[in-house]
């Protein structure tokens, strides 16, 4: 399989594509455009015709129009430049006789592509950090190019790769149609009754064009995409068989173990592992929690740039702000005013509830408690074996033990927080499969085998939580069971949506004999950009049929992309970002109006995950990009769901190991010793919002309480296509801003009316100068291993930056700001009042208005 990725989209007069490449194997092609490959890591066979050759980090080929290639790699990236032949035609005389031998493993003499390598890396510099000039760059080093090209490494075609225009036509008929029927009985007879030609004819031209049989092309090719369907376990070997068309079982696993050198039973439990967290066909297709941060190709291209220039700081990523966008705003204070609900603090989360009991999380809770207050909290793991909850005697009779839950539960309530009582996961004595596990913790996620102590064991948790906190209380808490059902037996899921679904019933009706006041939801359905949420409607028709409707839904919503390619799962786990700015409100939109045609628009939406991306590992997680992603986010879909429970707090817990750096990329609003990020600024801002609206807009979300007003302003920027795409190619752990290349300053006028008197303006401002730990450990050089004394100077630092200042004014008030790129901004107005007069009558107008 081949991962290719365009970066570069040339103008179209400029008809020329230039990519990056991660392979694995690519099958034989052609086509008419010229193809420079430069191998920038790995080893990497090519074949050209019937030529092979093996190229090394630092080589490079040129493959000539219309030959015959295919490529294998077990882990190997390049660059591939592809020029359409009609680019030449303006300046050579007869583009059909143009011919290159430009290979480094045909010569001795490497000094003889010194020049190529200079024009690949220029180009590749060049649009790392891309100048709105840029494509008038990329002629020059194209022309360039192709100059060098003619000039050096012209030659005369070889005889034999020489083919006339009919027979390249016949070749690409006969390809296409193999390529579009490969799944159904075709032979080799039926293709030549297609051209018109016999069969031994056709069997020799197949065999001369190509290198082998038509019958070993037509294998390879079924066993490409059989490979892929191994990942897909929602697939039987007989099914993959047929569905690629093999005429039976026996003849795949045959075909399968002569090219892979095992079964495909084996294959596929061997790299089981390796695509944990993708979604069967009939779910989501490729999300995975394992992902590391995007494909990062910082470090190859960096160093294939500094060693075929020899300017290393020409490369590094120039802060560019094109310019100043200006928005005038003009605000009518004396409008009708929207009460406001302050959804987004009813949800926080910690990865499990074994966590809570670290004293470092529970620091981080009481701050969040202290400067925030948010209401309930979501937690996974409350029955795994770690917190010691069940157990069986030699008999089999069930043993309980909830000491450590009441722990941590004891601690979440003394910090103001209730908890959401996810029956979640499996303990071993009870699991159903012990091998079916998650994450660095090892979380096991198999239905129960038993489901009467299933249901005991829920029952006994349930009576002993009211005894011990009172039935009141209880009743204040939320219920719900499993995590994240729609997903794949790989991860959460269950082979079968029933063996959910009546896990659902039980324990639903468990809880709610004891005592049917007590709220219990729907599972977390997980959502995505662009996905239907086909899973929670078809539960939710399930749960109104068999009468255990939830009181509310839980749902997730990440920011990722799982539009499969070719309905094919990735192999190279890529994951992928979503391309689009408002995707967080289409899934609202899309959402409401789904319960709204399902007649369940009452019912409390609770959304217990969010964040824009499931990787801990994306560096970008660490920067201001998260707190002005945060702000816009929210402010555009204030209230909208009944809660935004962003995941999580902290960077500290177990689904991964823990990384060494401190600004890895992970998602928490804290790092894992506590150093506030800029998202939990984010928060912080929201939380000194008024309760009533009084206007929004881009970039802007204005709110009252009593006489004093709030504005909140960011300049938010949606990162590129490339890094959409799963590409990094010039972030790494010191450079985290690259991939928004037309990043601006943002000018804010807002002018407020009617106001008259004296006032207090205070501006909080966070931005990559204030209040952005990973930037100030830039300053302090380490981004990585830091001291307990940076850890502390980063913690005093890493505040917000307060001005104030006192204007006066008669019939309005002008406010100025400027927002660099990712700021996020809190501008408090508060009257000031005369000494000696009263301050309650002088409210006594904005809060009859309010109460109106």
């Amino acid at each position: 399989m081949e991962f290719r990725h365009e970066i570069i989209n040339f103008p179209k007069k400029l008809p020329i594509k230039f990519f990056l490449h991660r392979i694995g194997n690519v099958s034989r092609h052609w086509h008419q455009s010229l193809e420079l490959i430069v191998a920038m890591k790995g080893q990497v066979d090519i074949n050209v015709g019937n030529a092979a050759y093996r190229l090394g980090a630092g080589d490079l080929i040129l493959i000539n129009s219309n030959e015959v290639h295919e490529l294998h790699s077990e882990d190997a990236t390049m660059v591939a430049l592809q020029i359409k032949l009609e680019l030449l035609k303006e300046v050579v005389v007869d583009i059909k006789k143009m011919y290159f031998d430009c290979n480094t493993a045909n010569t001795n003499d490497p000094e003889a592509f010194k020049n190529i390598k200079r024009i690949v890396a220029q180009i590749l510099q060049h649009n790392i950090n891309a100048s709105e000039f840029v494509d008038l760059k990329n002629a020059s080093l194209v022309y360039e190019l192709i100059y060098e090209l003619c000039a050096h490494f012209s030659s005369d075609e070889p005889e034999a790769a020489l083919q006339p225009k009919e027979g390249l036509d016949r070749l690409r008929r006969i390809l296409d149609y193999v390529n579009s029927h490969y799944g159904e009985p075709i032979s080799l007879q039926e293709v030549a009754k297609q051209e018109f030609l016999s069969v031994p004819y056709l069997s020799k031209y197949f065999k001369k064009k190509l290198g082998l049989s038509f019958s070993e092309y037509l294998k390879d090719l079924r066993l490409h995409y059989a490979v892929n369907d191994l990942l897909n376990e929602s697939l039987t070997i007989d099914k993959i068989a047929a569905k690629n068309g093999f005429p039976n079982v026996r003849s795949f696993v045959t075909a399968f173990s002569e090219k892979y050198g095992e079964l495909p039973s084996v294959w596929r439990k061997k790299h089981a592992e390796e695509v944990s967290g993708s979604i069967e066909a009939t779910k989501e297709k490729s999300v995975n929690y394992y992902q590391d941060e995007p494909h990062s190709y910082h470090e190859e291209i960096s160093r294939f740039i500094e060693s075929n220039l020899g300017e290393p700081s020409v490369y590094a990523p120039r802060e560019r702000i094109l310019r100043s966008l200006t928005s005038t705003i003009q605000i009518d204070l004396s409008g009708p005013a929207d009460r406001l609900n302050h959804h987004f603090k009813n949800f926080i989360g910690v990865s499990r509830v074994k966590e809570v009991l670290y004293a470092v999380v529970q620091e981080a809770l009481r701050t969040a408690q202290r400067e925030i207050g948010f209401k309930y909290i979501k937690m996974h793991g409350l029955l795994d074996d770690d917190l010691m909850v069940y157990d069986e005697d030699a008999e089999g009779k069930p043993l309980f033990n909830f000491r450590l839950i009441d722990k941590a539960f004891d601690f979440l309530l003394s910090v103001g927080l209730k908890p959401l009582v996810q029956f979640s996961f499996m303990p071993a004595k009870l699991a159903s499969d012990l091998s079916k596990t998650v994450f660095y913790a090892n979380m096991n996620t198999s239905p129960p085998k038993d489901m009467e102590k299933w249901n005991r064991l829920v029952e006994a948790l349930t009576l002993h939580l009211i005894g011990r906190y009172g039935t009141e209380e209880v009743r204040s808490w939320l219920f719900c069971v499993w995590n994240e059902p729609s997903s794949s037996n790989l991860l959460f899921g269950f082979k079968q949506d029933e063996t959910f679904f009546l896990l659902y019933q039980n324990t639903y009706e468990t809880v709610k004999n004891i005592d049917p006041a007590l709220p219990f939801g729907g599972p977390a359905a997980f959502s995505t950009y662009n996905k239907s949420e086909d899973w929670l409607f078809s539960f939710l028709a399930f749960s109104q049929s068999s009468g255990c409707l939830p009181d509310f839904i839980t749902v997730h919503y990440y920011d990722i992309d799982l539009i499969s390619h070719d309905n094919h799962l990735s192999m190279d786990k890529q994951l992928n970002l979503s391309p689009v700015t408002d995707s967080f409100k289409q899934f609202i939109d899309r959402l409401q109006d789904r319960l709204r045609e399902a007649k369940l628009a009452d019912l409390p939406v609770y959304m217990t995950e969010w964040n824009s991306t499931v990787s801990h590992k994306d560096l970008m997680s660490d920067t201001c990009f998260k707190s002005s992603y945060v702000i816009k986010n929210i402010a555009e879909n204030y209230d909208r769901l009944d809660s935004f429970g962003y995941w999580l707090l902290t960077d500290l817990h177990e689904e991964n190991r823990l990384p060494r750096q401190v600004f890895h990329g992970g998602l928490g609003l804290f790092t894992f010793n506590n150093i506030k990020k800029p998202a939990y600024h984010a928060f912080c801002f929201l939380n000194k919002l008024g309760d009533f609206l009084v206007e929004r807009g881009d970039g802007y979300f204005v709110t009252k309480q009593a006489d004093r007003y709030q504005i909140l302003l960011y300049n938010y920027h949606h990162y590129d296509d490339i890094y959409a795409n799963g590409i990094s190619i010039s972030i790494s752990h010191k450079e985290r801003y690259a991939h928004f290349p037309n990043k601006t300053n943002r000018e804010f006028r807002l002018e407020l009316s009617p106001l008259a008197g004296d006032f207090e303006i205070k501006h909080s401002v966070v931005n990559r100068t204030y209040g952005s730990a990973y930037d100030n450990a830039l300053n302090l050089g380490q981004t990585e291993e830091l001291s307990r004394d940076d850890i502390e100077y980063l913690r005093r630092i890493s505040i917000p930056k307060i001005e104030k200042e006192r204007i006066s004014c008669s019939e309005g008030l002008t406010i100025h700001a400027v927002l660099e790129p990712f700021e996020i901004r809190l501008i408090e107005v508060s009257k000031i009042y005369e000494p000696g007069r009263s301050r309650s009558l002088q409210q006594a107008n904005s809060n009859v208005e309010e109460i109106k």
